[in-house]
């Protein structure tokens, strides 16, 4: 079983470096942007490399979500610990958006307009909160486990 994940795994990132080979070495497309009247360049390969990213994640998302369910059902007396994860996470989310703010900023932008709505904001605050609160737990954890190992 290893050994297939092995071969899975070199295959994946033989095709993201040959991917990237070609995003960086494949030359140039160029786009009039009539409205702007302007000429830019970009990549050839940029759609490939963003559909490959695509992929990539669906693939982390899909064994993220199947991995964790075969481990429950093989494994029921420790899918109590699991389960005790993903509520820490509900909690810490809940912290997050009591936290955020939902207050409209007044953008002025035609094109951003649509994002200034009070629950989209409220959404992404919470985001931002929790990324700062699973850092500094990520943070205090790794300093405590170094503390741990200088007095054991």
């Amino acid at each position: 079983m290893n050994k297939i994940i092995r071969i899975i795994l070199i295959v994946l990132f033989s095709v993201s470096a040959l991917i990237i080979l070609f995003y960086y070495a494949g030359g140039k497309d160029t786009i009039e942007l009539a409205a702007a009247g302007k000429i830019e360049t970009y990549p050839k390969f940029t759609s490939v490399l963003i559909i490959w990213a695509y992929i990539l994640t669906g693939l982390a998302i899909g064994l993220t979500i199947i991995f964790p369910v075969i481990q429950m059902v093989s494994h029921p007396k420790n899918a109590k610990k699991g389960l005790m994860g993903v509520l820490a996470l509900v909690v810490i989310l809940g912290i997050a958006y009591l936290f955020a703010s939902g207050e409209v900023l007044g953008i002025k932008n035609l094109e951003l307009v649509k994002y200034d709505v009070p629950s989209t904001l409220k959404y992404a605050g919470m985001m931002i909160n929790s990324i700062y609160i699973l850092a500094i737990i990520a943070i205090v954890s790794m300093v405590y486990s170094e503390v741990a190992k200088v007095f054991k």
